[in-house]
C-alpha cells in the first residue's frame, strides 16, 4: 500500500533526523544528558516554529 507523503511529512521526518543527530553528536562529545535532550527538543522547536511561519506566510487569499 503506497501512501503519498506531503511536504509537511518530509519536514517532520527531517526535523526528527536533526533532533537525533543533535542528541547523538552532543552525547558523543561528552555533554551531560540534560543538555543532549534539551538540544534535541530545541532543534524540534526551532524547525516547528520556522515551518509554522512558512505555512502562515503562504496565504492563498489575495486581498486586492
Amino acid at each position: 500500500m503506497l501512501r503519498s507523503f506531503s511536504l509537511n511529512h518530509v519536514v517532520a521526518i527531517l526535523a526528527g533526523v536533526l533532533a537525533a543527530a543533535s542528541y547523538l553528536m552532543l552525547h558523543r562529545y561528552g555533554a551531560p544528558e540534560k543538555v543532549c535532550v534539551g538540544a534535541a527538543i530545541l532543534s524540534l522547536l526551532v524547525v516547528s516554529i520556522f515551518w509554522s511561519s512558512v505555512l502562515l506566510g503562504t496565504d492563498d487569499d489575495e486581498d486586492d
